[in-house]
């Protein structure tokens, strides 16, 4: 295997040379892609330091590159010892909007840094998948303080009505913050009920 790279190589280095600008620019990007999985499997050794700053590093590296390779490692991250290489983890996976990211999240939310847990929560709520409901409604019943926040907050996005029956109660709440927050909720979630309606759509029971 390490012949036909090193042959793929060099043949790409002489097409850098060719009289086409695209077969030039090709080749570029070919050896541009070649490179950077060596990087990605540098770096997954240095995603999994001890030593948190050299994690840290290793991971926003990784974002940079992007691709399959380099969203498993961070996805592998989320189980870090550390809690700030987790959380930032969690952050990367987001902004990568990494589809595969969903499972992972959802098994992480036994995390036990509340700072994690919210993060996770967050990045939930932005995958709109009805599924992910009940899970959410079982965060809330568990958690408390920012982390059952944070739970409304997600739900909120998720935009399913389920939640109503659940979130009714909160506006008695003895936190202001959080009788704010469920009215600012079930305000979104009304709207989409009166759109429903609209068109004739029945929410689900």
């Amino acid at each position: 295997m390490e012949e036909i790279l090193m042959r793929i190589r060099l043949g790409l280095t002489r097409a850098l040379r060719d009289d086409e600008a695209g077969v030039r620019t090709e080749a570029a990007r070919a050896l541009e892609r070649i490179g950077g999985v060596a990087s990605v499997e540098r770096l997954a050794t240095s995603a999994r330091s001890s030593d948190a700053r050299d994690a840290l590093r290793a991971l926003y590296a990784l974002a940079e590159i992007g691709g399959e390779g380099a969203l498993a490692i961070l996805r592998e991250a989320l189980k870090a010892p550390q809690a700030e290489v987790r959380a930032t983890a969690v952050k990367l996976l987001a902004e990568m909007r990494d589809p595969m990211a969903k499972d992972s999240f959802v098994e992480a939310l036994g995390d036990p840094s509340p700072d994690v847990k919210i993060l996770l929560l967050e990045a939930l709520g932005e995958f709109r998948d009805p599924r992910l409901c009940e899970i959410l409604l079982q965060q809330l019943e568990q958690s408390s303080g920012p982390v059952r926040e944070a739970a409304i907050a997600a739900l909120g996005r998720l935009g399913d009505v389920q939640a109503v029956d659940t979130l009714l109660p909160l506006l008695a709440d003895d936190t202001p913050a959080v009788r704010q927050l469920v009215a600012e909720v079930l305000g979104r979630l009304g709207v989409r009920a009166a759109e429903g309606q609209l068109k004739g759509i029945n929410p689900p029971a």
